[in-house]
């Protein structure tokens, strides 16, 4: 008797921890909205640094049986950046009278961008078809691409150990992202992230994790440290991005 307990508790305990797989895909439904905020700090040893704090609004326009389109525009900005021993802050929430004379001038750069919409056109593993922004403004690229936050999904289901690569190029940059699971627990898989990066500008490496919801898709939560080499130059820095369903 105490031989077939056993059994049947050692029965038990594998079912239990058998590895669980699931399929990433995104699921929006047109009308959904987010508040997409992305922090980033970055230093440049004596040269400087910048901090800044950019939040967006996005809404899901469209959902077809082929991709998803949704529409963009960042709601809010503040920025203190310090190089060649000039300090420069600007937010968009504070009014002229509030700005210095630098604010001002990060003002005339950052208002367009706020009033700029940004559509873009995705299928359904995160895969970006086609990004347009209406006013174009050169520049803008940098930050909504990162603040978009999109991860490749692959094909098949994943499970804890399950791991992938993709590659995409932005403004002659290269990136090669390699994502890895590390638990999957509570409606929610963790990755571990791990990337190089190439271009003109220099090269440098990424790691970090997020969390991806389960049920819609979205990755909620991501913080990544980069480090790049440019110009004889090292530049490290942080970015935590969080998306939250509104």
């Amino acid at each position: 008797m105490k031989k077939v307990l056993i059994a049947l508790l050692v029965i038990t305990t594998l079912s239990a921890t058998a590895q669980e797989s699931v399929l990433l895909r995104l699921n929006y439904t047109k009308g959904d909205s987010f508040l997409v905020t992305t922090e980033s700090n970055q230093s440049m040893g004596t040269q400087g640094g910048m901090n800044m704090k950019i939040t967006m609004g996005m809404i899901v326009t469209e959902v077809s049986e082929e991709n998803i389109k949704t529409e963009s525009q960042i709601t809010a900005v503040a920025m203190d950046m310090m190089q060649g021993g000039m300090t420069m802050s600007y937010d968009s929430d504070k009014n002229d009278e509030e700005l210095d004379q630098m604010g001002q001038m990060l003002k005339s750069q950052f208002e367009p961008m706020m009033k700029a919409i940004i559509y873009n056109t995705l299928d359904y593993q995160g895969n970006m078809i086609d990004t347009k922004l209406d006013p174009a403004i050169p520049g803008m690229e940098q930050i909504t691409n990162r603040a978009m936050n999109a991860i490749n999904y692959p094909k098949e289901k994943v499970s804890v150990g399950s791991s992938w690569t993709s590659e995409n190029e932005n403004q002659g940059m290269k990136m090669t992202m390699n994502y890895t699971v590390s638990s999957i627990a509570g409606g929610v898989v963790t990755l571990d992230v791990s990337g190089d990066m190439s271009g003109a500008v220099g090269t440098g490496t990424i790691k970090g994790k997020t969390t991806i919801d389960i049920s819609t898709g979205i990755s909620n939560n991501s913080e990544t440290e980069m480090t790049i080499t440019a110009q004889g130059m090292n530049i490290t820095g942080t970015t935590k991005i969080t998306v939250s369903k509104m």
